[in-house]
């Protein structure tokens, strides 16, 4: 699952849970002016709280540190190397469509079809204010400037556009532009109410909150309680410019008003007094004013709001990387080397995903959370070219494990995804040869990294290859190579290029570093180690993969 994924289900989530509590507590309440707030509040909050992560530390003891009980893998002997295959250049269009993210197109073109119709709405307006007159001086309107009393002045008066047309759905407003129909006298009592209505809706800028929330229906097109929210916020702005245009007034002749004309067209951005919302509007116009405030209900939000914030913005962090031990004093230095690069694609997938894309994804994820987990991560490559520059594969084999040793790295691991045919899947971990001087460190490190992995995936054995893994023979420090995957399974490509499964990957295989530092710091007992042998009727690595059409080089 992609992180955009699991951010949308976070705001729709939220968005459900506080406009729930709009709709039980809030919405046929009378104070207005909070709703609006809280309202657009709700968009905010439900936006901005899924990037909020706040550590707190797990005092959980569970009795005290604990050591792990350590599993020594047996090691196989397998092939190791994978068929290059290679994406037609005509493939784009069905890559785009069928590749591992074909629901970022038709999100997109979700979007444009709700931004049509705002640009259409916004044409509308514009050809309006073309078409027809604009009175230039405002003070020549055949108005008493009495009926805005408690609403500025003369001189923000003259700040409003008014314009005289002959549109159904008039008279509305947006932003500082007020369109009015002809056919009614501004002279009589009903049309300075109007007037009053749409005044407010100039001064209290309600369009920018339609306009805003708009955009978010736009963008956010699958959150259904972005959708209510609008509609809601729309007919607040009604309730409050009803307020303001009958103080002073007979409330139930405005109510009148209200149904005598039959609602027209106008578009989704304006605010029209011939809205909708026209049962609720009377009904807030016509409720007795002694009524106390509802300040319960208002701060029922308050331990809502916190039980969010809790469950969607508190982390535990990690008091260590394994039943309450403490993290070890000096921080391990680990090269990752996220296979191939620049020229070198690696293994293809018949969609046409590149290998050398994907390793990297997954060790940029490593170096990102290395931190928690006390491990100075050093790169062989950050960007998509053969690591140090270099012409050729072999130089760049080479200066992979240069690179460690000039670093003093404590520990080499090699990232990469794997070609067998498509019915093998999981996870691998390969070895160098048993005449490796490093090659006890290196198969505790192996097999510390399958108990780390296995939750999250299927994981094979250790293997070693019949021909030597140049990276992992040269190196002067324990090393691995860690294949993430079958790229000619479908499962485990779909797996593999979710973000969220890389996140997961990437802190898992940090578990494993930090497990394996554990390891040396307090090397397993006699009682705690034991070793398990697999079956190889079902786990032997050479009935799963064949031999491969063209090795690679690492």
């Amino acid at each position: 699952m992609s992180t955009m994924l699991v951010y949308l289900m976070k705001v729709i989530l939220i968005s459900g849970l506080l406009y729930s509590y709009y709709w039980f507590c809030l919405r046929n309440a009378a104070f207005h002016p909070y709703n609006r707030c809280y309202l657009l509040g709700i968009t905010g909050v439900s936006l901005v709280l899924p990037f909020i992560e706040l550590p707190v530390r797990d005092l959980a003891t569970g009795g005290g540190p604990a050591s792990p009980l350590w599993v020594l893998h047996e090691i196989t002997t397998g092939h190791w190397g994978e068929a290059v295959t290679s994406q037609p250049a005509s493939a784009g269009w069905r890559v785009l469509l069928t590749g591992p993210n074909p629901g970022y197109v038709i999100y997109g073109g979700v979007m444009l079809f709700f931004a049509v119709g705002l640009i259409r709405s916004l044409r509308y307006i514009r050809r309006l204010s073309r078409n027809y007159p604009r009175v230039q001086d405002t003070g020549e309107l055949p108005l008493s400037l009495s009926c805005l009393e408690g609403w500025g002045n003369r001189e923000r008066w003259d700040k409003v556009r008014f314009y005289l047309t002959d549109e159904p759905g008039t008279p509305f407003s947006f932003f500082r532009k007020i369109f009015w129909n002809r056919q009614l006298d501004l002279t009589s009592t009903r049309s300075q109410q109007i007037l009053r209505h749409e005044w407010y809706h100039v001064r209290q800028r309600h369009t920018a909150d339609i306009l805003y929330l708009e955009v978010l229906r736009i963008v956010f097109w699958c959150n259904p309680f972005f959708h209510l929210i609008c509609r809601e916020i729309k007919a607040t702005h009604e309730f409050l410019a009803d307020r303001y245009a009958t103080s002073g007034s007979d409330q139930y002749a405005y109510a009148e008003l209200l149904v005598w004309q039959t609602i027209g067209h106008h578009p989704t951005l304006t605010n029209s007094f011939f809205n909708t919302h026209l049962k609720r509007r009377i009904t807030m116009l016509t409720q007795s004013k002694t009524n106390r405030p509802g300040y319960v209900s208002r701060l029922l939000i308050l331990p809502l709001l916190f039980l969010l914030f809790c469950a969607f913005a508190i982390r535990l962090s990690r008091k260590d990387v394994l039943n309450g031990s403490p993290l070890p004093s000096k921080a391990l230095t680990v090269v990752i080397d996220a296979g191939h690069g620049g020229f070198d694609a690696g293994t293809i997938s018949k969609s046409g995903i590149n290998e050398k894309d994907l390793v990297l994804a997954i060790a940029k994820k490593i170096k990102q959370f290395s931190g928690a987990y006390h491990i100075n991560v050093l790169m062989t490559r950050e960007e998509d070219i053969m690591p140090g520059n270099k012409p050729t594969k072999e130089e760049g084999l080479r200066y992979r494990t240069q690179f460690a040793d000039e670093h003093k790295a404590d520990l080499f691991v090699s990232v990469h995804v794997n070609n067998a045919p498509d019915t093998a899947r999981g996870m691998q971990v390969y070895l160098s040869s048993a005449a490796n001087p490093l090659f006890q460190k290196s198969s505790m490190l192996g097999s510390v990294m399958i108990e780390a992995m296995k939750n999250i995936f299927a994981t094979h054995q250790l293997l070693q290859r019949e021909e030597n893994i140049y990276v992992l023979q040269a190196a002067k420090m324990p090393a691995i190579l860690i294949e993430c995957g079958n790229m000619a399974n479908p499962g485990d490509l779909s797996f593999i290029t979710a973000e969220q499964n890389q996140e997961k990957v990437a802190k898992n295989i940090l578990q494993g570093l930090s497990l394996y530092q554990q390891a040396l710091a307090e090397p397993p007992s006699s009682e705690k180690s034991t070793t398990t042998k697999k079956d190889t009727r079902l786990m032997d690595i050479d009935q799963l993969i064949l031999p491969p059409v063209q090795k690679k080089g690492c």
